[in-house]
């Protein structure tokens, strides 16, 4: 029993946001074979499962869901193995800086969007994710007031100002945060004992996964601490350069349907050949 493990965005989507007809008969056979199956995303629990709704229904209560990066896990019997929040005082101060330098920001409590202006950037990501979001006064006001902790922050922004703000905020918050590009327009903060890395060792220990061993596809940077987990890494062919750089195999990009041209290769064979 191979363990499989996709990213979406990038990988298992296409540029429009879909599953193509080919990477559903991937999954299918994962399944049909009886192998173990893991999403892992950047996106909301609540955005992955509308694009398991919409795209591939048959994979629900098979697949574990790891969401925020690994912050929000649950497993294929709906059980909620991983919560972690940001600290609350930690996120007032990313806040405060990001409000300092009139970056666009957004918090996730309780898989519920927040957010303290209603402006283009947060249309555009609530049309990309097909979620809705709540508009609040004051984001420090919430987060105070607040019983639950952010799962996640996000700053949107342009990607060489998102790189600086990654740089600044690794100096200052490093020792307890994870501060990783998911987009080339996002950056995702979250708790430093949360990754998607992490999300995989905890579901590995319950379910028994060989994660040495799994096959493991990604693109972004918010891959990477997963694709290093295993011996058979693979990145999309339009992965970032640092993804290719440490992944194993390089297969055809998501608009290529790689995720397709490897599975099959490697449920036919038992292993991946180029």
């Amino acid at each position: 029993m191979n363990t499989f493990v996709f990213d979406l965005d990038g990988t298992l989507l296409n540029s429009n946001i879909e599953v193509s007809d080919k990477n559903k008969e991937a999954l299918k056979n994962i399944i049909v074979n009886k192998n173990n199956l893991v999403l892992a995303s950047g996106r909301m629990y609540s955005s992955m499962m509308h694009i398991i709704d919409n795209y591939i229904p048959f994979v629900e209560n098979y697949a574990h869901i790891v969401s925020y990066n690994g912050s929000y896990v649950v497993d294929n019997q709906n059980q909620v193995l991983v919560e972690e929040g940001v600290n609350a005082q930690i996120a007032i101060d990313i806040v405060k800086y990001l409000r300092k330098i009139n970056l666009h920001r957004q918090i996730y409590v309780k898989d519920e969007l927040i957010v303290e202006e209603d402006n283009q950037e947060i249309k555009d990501y609530a049309k990309h994710a097909s979620v809705k979001y709540e508009v609040v006064y004051d984001l420090i006001d919430y987060i105070n007031k607040n019983k639950n902790l952010p799962l996640k922050i996000l700053a949107v922004g342009d990607n060489s100002r998102l790189l600086k703000v990654q740089k600044e905020l690794n100096t200052k918050f490093g020792n307890y945060l994870n501060i990783i590009m998911s987009f080339h327009s996002f950056l995702d903060i979250i708790p430093k004992n949360a990754s998607k890395g992490i999300a995989l060792e905890k579901l590995s220990k319950i379910y028994n996964l060989n994660l040495k061993k799994a096959h493991i596809f990604g693109d972004s940077e918010n891959d990477i601490a997963m694709l290093e987990k295993t011996e058979n890494s693979y990145a999309m062919g339009n992965a970032h350069e640092k993804v290719k750089n440490i992944a194993k195999y390089i297969v055809p990009s998501n608009d290529e349907e790689g995720v397709a041209y490897a599975v099959e290769k490697i449920l036919n064979n038992g292993f991946y050949i180029d």
